[in-house]
């Protein structure tokens, strides 16, 4: 009968088995080996939720029993596959391992395994550069990087001036600007056409001449003095400006060309922006946001009112220890002059919860930490690219066979099944892995709203070209009935422009003399139903 040796056994060491080769399936069908025979592994660990934690009831259980997690699970998968015992414990100083003096003097797990007083160490265990040249590590289980820690603030009710955040403060600045401007535009175009002077029968000139202005030369001039004027005085046309803009409305109206162009692009305009902020101002009024002054590491970096820390003597701690960005060396030279740093992950997550403090941690961790407790949330994305290892001793012939058995995991999705019972399954609350968190208030932005105040520019350099036309136009027209020179016209319409106040200088808008020996009859007209008027026109 064929044989072949899978172990050896001495008084001193024990029974150990020889696992190379197909043993494993030997084993498995051919030799019923009991666990007496099988090799057995003193497991060192660290209490870390989710993956390594005490039961509720462990006061009630024994050695490996009390014990539950992610990488309780992941050992005892491969425990069974592998045909391997343990016999787990957690470490005595509570720490993950660091060479503190540099001399090789390691703590922690990894002290632990080069004093042989464990031979396999099983926890989230950074595989690092500087741990690797004491102990072998397998293929990483979980892929993760640093990520930052915060909790949530407190939601932020409307303040007394609410109501200016559903626009930003430039565009505030800018319709300011813009009402000043459409209100200086509108008051010169206004004045210099000719077509807004009006008789002063009645506030409705704006629309029209009053009616009686045909007839009005019957009544003597000392009792009916007939005056040209123009609605549009400053504070008019800053009342007409605002009442346009806020829908009160206004009693008068543009009656030019020129006008009514500068005050039809005013309305499209205000349209655009009232409607904007009235469909942001309900959501502003109603729906608090939390705001968080960070929004990734070198705000973090740039700033000394939040605090920030993270596991002392760990893989993270060594991460920016050892870096040589400018901004990671600027947060260490921060972190190693503070009392920031914190035992374990729990430790920095209580702090996390009760100040003003920004904790570093694994993004795995992290993960598990906004699921538990939606008051916390992920800040930025991650930084650096490692792994979580299982460590055993240097030249260990089980590393090798681990690490095949960990890809395989990988490979049938067994490590992700693991990981979403114990990140998403075991007592999670929150619905998603990232908080809905905004990092700023929503207000519109220059870029949203730039081709309203575009369309306004355009709109009075319209009106300013209009209002040219129509002062030309008159002018020719006058100068060509009266046959005066059309430069001196010109001229003489500009000056009076300019001098507003001065109404009587304009021979248009002086009243009228019944002595005047310029005037001149023109004859009446009859129409059917209505009386005949002697309708007097002046010409000076």
């Amino acid at each position: 009968m064929w044989q072949r040796q899978i172990g050896h056994w001495t008084s001193a060491t024990n029974v150990h088995v020889n696992m190379s080769g197909d043993s494993k399936a030997q084993l498995q069908k051919n030799v019923q080996v009991s666990d007496e025979l099988k090799p057995h592994f003193r497991v060192t660990t660290i209490m870390e939720r989710p993956y390594v934690m005490l039961k509720k009831n462990h006061y009630e259980l024994d050695d490996n029993a009390k014990f539950e997690g992610f990488c309780i699970d992941l050992l005892a998968e491969l425990s069974k596959d592998l045909g391997f015992t343990y016999t787990i414990h957690a470490v005595k100083d509570g720490k993950y391992g660091n060479d503190i003096y540099g001399n090789g003097s390691w703590d922690g797990m990894i002290g632990e395994i080069l004093r042989n007083e464990a031979e396999m160490a099983v926890a989230p265990l950074t595989v690092n550069f500087r741990r690797s040249e004491v102990v072998d590590f397998t293929k990483p289980f979980l892929s993760l990087g640093i990520s930052i820690l915060y909790k949530v603030p407190d939601d932020q009710q409307p303040d007394l001036f609410s109501f200016l955040n559903p626009l930003s403060w430039q565009i505030w600045t800018a319709i300011a600007t813009s009402i000043i401007t459409v209100t200086l535009g509108m008051y010169f175009v206004a004045n210099i056409t000719p077509y807004e002077w009006n008789l002063n029968f009645s506030c409705c000139t704006a629309h029209e001449p009053h009616p009686a202005a045909a007839f009005s030369s019957l009544v003597p001039a000392q009792e009916t003095p007939i005056q040209m004027s123009n609605n549009y005085s400053f504070w008019n046309t800053v009342w007409y400006v605002l009442s346009t803009m806020l829908k009160g409305g206004c009693d008068f109206g543009p009656r030019a060309v020129s006008t009514r162009l500068l005050g039809g692009t005013w309305w499209v305009f205000y349209l655009v922006v009232i409607s904007a902020y009235t469909a942001n101002l309900a959501a502003v009024l109603t729906v608090s946001r939390p705001f968080i002054p960070i929004k990734n590491l070198d705000d973090l970096a740039n700033q000394t009112t939040i605090s920030y820390g993270t596991i002392k003597d760990g893989s993270t701690m060594q991460f920016f220890q050892e870096s040589k960005i400018p901004s990671h060396i600027k947060m260490w030279s921060y972190m190693k002059g503070k009392e920031v740093f914190v035992k374990s992950n729990g430790k920095g997550v209580e702090r996390a919860l009760s100040s003003n403090y920004a904790y570093l941690m694994e993004s795995t961790s992290l993960e598990y930490e906004t699921q538990q407790n939606c008051n916390l949330t992920q800040i930025g994305g991650v930084l650096g690219s490692k792994g979580y290892g299982i460590a055993l001793a240097k030249k260990s012939e089980w590393t090798d066979r681990i690490s095949r058995q960990i890809l395989l995991y990988a490979k049938r999705g067994i490590i992700e099944m693991k990981k979403t019972k114990w990140w998403r399954s075991k007592g999670a609350t929150c619905a998603s892995t990232s908080s809905s968190v905004k990092h700023d208030r929503f207000a519109l932005s220059m870029h949203n709203v730039a081709g309203l105040f575009i369309t306004l520019a355009v709109g009075i350099c319209l009106a300013a070209i209009v209002v040219v036309f129509e002062l030309i136009y008159r002018c020719h027209h006058i100068s060509k009935k009266e046959g005066k020179p059309f430069l001196s016209e010109l001229l003489y319409e500009l000056r009076f422009a300019l001098n507003m106040n001065s109404l009587s200088d304009h021979r248009s808008r002086q009243k009228i003399n019944g002595n005047d020996k310029n005037l001149q009859q023109i004859p009446t007209q009859n129409k059917n139903n209505n009386n005949n008027y002697n309708v007097t026109k002046t010409t000076l």
